[in-house]
């Protein structure tokens, strides 16, 4: 009930009202409730509720000016001293708690948590994983140890990938339903993957679809789901991603189907890009939208078939002008090949074909474009 008026407090202020109204009849709130106004925003957030992010934006400055401003004495008492940590991990201003945390000695606190937590505002992997490895004490909110878990397993990621997963695991166990999670969610994806994991990724695409399709980052869920396809390769079946892919909002599938398109023809898979063109090629023309990448994508794996001719043809008739310059060079590259193909004697055409696939693997490596930052919509289409 009072965290409920505080809560509600922090809404009048930044819904425009003047804060000194709101602080005439009420103390400034203590920092653990300021931390848990943020978290709340930030797992709405995570459901999909668009008033939430431009808020949490101004939630997070205000909260940075009370950390400031509050007392010594306040950081004395360990469920503050403990939001603070929790702040910092979760996207608060690290210079804000640095000087926090480097004037005030924390009597009722690790010195390991403070320890790490510096070193995380620092951007010290190695002092994050050394102070953060040992077990924690039992009064550690679970908030904590679910944050702490999820900046470890970044850092272990490529040293430790077992012990990543399973503290990623923690997370969704722990703290469902939460920023926490949905982030954890993303992150496992590609752990799982590199290590063949094909269960663990499969499950978690289901669950993050069935929990957070609304989330403002599943742009980054469905890039790195995409990346955990293709490093799997053949250990995934095509029926085993159209699974995953029918749990998407039609909005995302084409764009989703269209990447994994591309990352085959590069990779020299044109059985997938073949199968996952014909996909976004339906689904474009019922969306009544664009089909120039996925014809794009279709008639570069049926070069070197029995379809080689419409191949062609479907390739020469593209619209030049709606494919960005990286698909460009792969139409080029295709079209010279299928006519030479085509203009080959039958024993050479097998090894003209292992030609067009280990031409476009030189020339585009990357199976996907990654971007800087998460949109609104998830997974626009490649460009």
């Amino acid at each position: 009930m009072i965290f409920g008026r505080y809560f509600r407090w922090l809404l009048v202020g930044f819904l425009g009202l003047p804060l000194g109204i709101a602080r005439a009849d009420m103390p400034s709130p203590e920092p653990y409730l300021l931390v848990r106004s943020m978290r709340m925003l930030q797992d709405q957030v995570a459901s999909g509720k668009p008033e939430a992010l431009p808020m949490l934006n101004r939630v997070l400055g205000h909260i940075a000016g009370q950390l400031e401003a509050a007392k010594p004495e306040v950081w004395q008492k360990p469920a503050n001293a403990y939001a603070i940590l929790i702040y910092l991990l979760n996207g608060g201003n690290p210079q804000v708690v640095r000087g926090i945390l480097t004037t005030t000695k924390l009597e009722n606190i690790s010195p390991k948590l403070v320890a790490g937590s510096l070193a995380y505002a620092d951007g010290d992997s190695l002092g994050i994983v050394e102070n953060f490895s040992e077990q924690l004490p039992p009064d550690v909110p679970s908030e904590l140890i679910a944050s702490i878990s999820l900046v470890t397993a970044a850092q272990l990621a490529a040293i430790d990938a077992p012990t990543a997963l399973k503290r990623l695991d923690y997370i969704r166990l722990s703290a469902p339903g939460t920023l926490l999670e949905e982030a954890a969610l993303r992150r496992g994806l590609m752990i799982a993957a590199r290590l063949n994991d094909k269960e663990k990724v499969k499950l978690l695409a289901r669950n993050y679809l069935q929990r957070f399709a609304l989330s403002p980052y599943s742009e980054d869920f469905f890039r790195q789901l995409v990346d955990a396809v293709m490093t799997l390769k053949a250990k995934i079946s095509n029926d085993e991603i159209e699974e995953m892919a029918t749990l998407a909002w039609t909005g995302a599938r084409l764009p989703f189907y269209l990447r994994i398109a591309r990352g085959a023809v590069v990779g020299g898979d044109m059985q997938r890009a073949r199968f996952m063109s014909e996909k976004a090629e339906a689904l474009s023309q019922s969306l009544k939208t664009d089909d120039t990448q996925a014809r794009l994508y279709l008639g570069i794996s049926n070069v070197g078939t029995d379809k080689t001719d419409d191949a062609i043809k479907m390739l020469s008739q593209l619209p030049k002008d709606r494919l960005h310059e990286r698909d460009l060079k792969l139409l080029e590259a295709a079209t010279a090949m299928g006519e030479r193909y085509w203009n080959s004697p039958l024993q050479l055409r097998c090894k003209q074909c292992q030609t067009l696939s280990s031409r476009l693997v030189r020339r585009h490596p990357q199976t996907a474009r990654r971007e800087s930052a998460p949109r609104q919509r998830p997974c626009p289409p490649i460009r």
